[in-house]
C-alpha cells in the first residue's frame, strides 16, 4: 500500500462499518451521510481489490479478507489514538471511554460500585455498557466493540484472556407469603409449583434442566424472561418459583420481601469471569479497569450476609 496516495480516513470508515455492519449506523458514528460512507466503501473495495462487505439479511457482513484486515486496522487505529496520550495511565486525568458488556445482574449490583470508584478516582473517564445477547459477546470482543466482558459464558475461544472474579451458586426464590412454600423447599414442592426462568439466545444458564433431566424429572415453566433482574418482581406478585444466581436473590430479599432457599437438587457452582482481547492485555488503562472490577466484585460479595433458609 502506498501511504502517500492512501486516504487514512478510509480506515475509520472500514472500522465503523465492520463494528456496526450497517452503513447507516456507521454514517451516524462518523458524522457523514450514508452516500458518503457508500462512496468510501467503494474506494476501499477498489484499493484492496475485494468486496470487503456483502449485503445480507443480517446487515453488511465482512468477507474473510475483511476479517483478516479488521484486527490489523483496529490495532493501527488504537495506536494512532494513543499518540497524544501519556506513556503511563493516569486515572485522575484520563478521558477514556471504557466499553463493557455485563449482564443485568452485574449492571445493577457491580457497576454502581465501579461507577462510584471511577467518580472518585477517574472523574473524567466515561463508561458505556453495551446491550448484547450472550452469543454476541465473543464477536464484540474480537471486533473491538467492547473492551471487557463480565459474566458467565460457555465456549469462549482460546484467544480470550480471562480472570475469575466471583465463584457463586444458584438459589430458589418465592414471595414471602407464598401459600405452599414457607419454612423450607422440598423437591416435591419445587416440582408441584409453576416456575419462571431466564431465557435468551446463547444463555449458559441451563443447570436446572440438566439436573432434573438426570433425575428423569421436569418442571412446569409458565414464564420465560430475557432479563434476570426482572424475575424477582414477577415472583413478588405471583406464586411462581424461580431459580436465580445467589447474588440477585440476596439483593432482592429485603427490597421485595421474597424468600430464598437452597435448591432441592444438586446444582453446580459457576464462576463469574472477566474476559478481554489480546490487544487490551497490556494496555495500562484496561489493566486498571480490570483491577477495579475485580476489587469491587469482591467487596460486594464480602458485604452480603448468608441467607437463613
Amino acid at each position: 500500500m502506498d501511504l502517500l496516495d492512501f486516504d487514512m480516513n478510509l480506515l475509520l470508515t472500514f472500522d465503523a462499518i465492520y463494528r456496526h455492519q450497517n452503513l447507516s449506523a456507521a454514517a451516524i458514528e462518523l458524522g457523514l451521510t450514508q452516500p458518503a460512507v457508500s462512496a468510501a466503501l467503494k474506494r476501499l473495495r477498489e484499493c484492496f481489490g475485494n468486496p470487503l462487505f456483502v449485503r445480507t439479511s443480517h446487515g453488511m457482513r465482512p468477507t474473510p479478507y475483511a476479517d483478516n484486515m479488521a484486527v490489523k486496522i483496529t490495532r493501527a487505529l488504537d495506536i494512532v489514538r494513543e499518540v497524544d496520550q501519556p506513556a503511563h495511565f493516569l486515572p485522575q486525568t484520563t478521558t477514556i471511554n471504557f466499553r463493557v458488556y455485563i449482564n443485568d445482574i452485574g449492571m445493577q449490583l457491580v457497576m454502581p460500585r465501579v461507577v462510584r470508584y471511577l467518580s472518585d478516582h477517574a472523574p473524567n473517564a466515561k463508561l458505556t455498557i453495551l446491550d448484547l445477547r450472550p452469543d454476541e459477546v465473543v464477536e464484540a470482543l474480537d471486533s473491538g466493540a467492547i473492551d471487557l466482558a463480565v459474566g458467565y459464558f460457555l465456549g469462549m475461544p482460546n484467544w480470550a484472556h480471562q480472570q475469575t472474579i466471583r465463584n457463586t451458586s444458584y438459589v430458589c426464590a418465592v414471595r414471602g407469603d407464598h401459600p405452599n412454600i414457607q419454612g423450607s423447599l422440598s423437591l416435591n414442592q419445587f416440582l408441584n409449583n409453576k416456575h419462571a426462568m431466564y431465557w435468551t439466545t446463547g444463555s449458559p444458564h441451563s443447570a436446572v434442566e440438566e439436573a432434573l433431566s438426570r433425575l428423569d424429572l421436569t418442571r412446569d415453566v409458565m414464564l420465560r424472561l430475557p432479563r434476570f433482574s426482572a424475575l424477582p418482581f414477577f415472583i413478588a406478585q405471583s406464586d411462581l418459583v424461580v431459580t436465580i444466581p445467589e447474588d440477585l436473590g440476596l439483593a432482592f430479599t429485603g427490597l421485595l420481601g421474597i424468600r430464598i432457599f437452597k435448591p432441592p437438587m444438586k446444582l453446580p457452582n459457576f464462576e463469574i469471569r472477566q474476559y478481554w482481547h489480546e490487544r487490551h492485555h497490556a494496555d495500562p488503562a484496561n489493566k486498571w479497569l480490570r483491577t477495579v472490577v475485580k476489587t469491587e466484585t469482591a467487596n460486594m460479595a464480602h458485604m452480603q450476609a448468608p441467607y437463613p433458609y
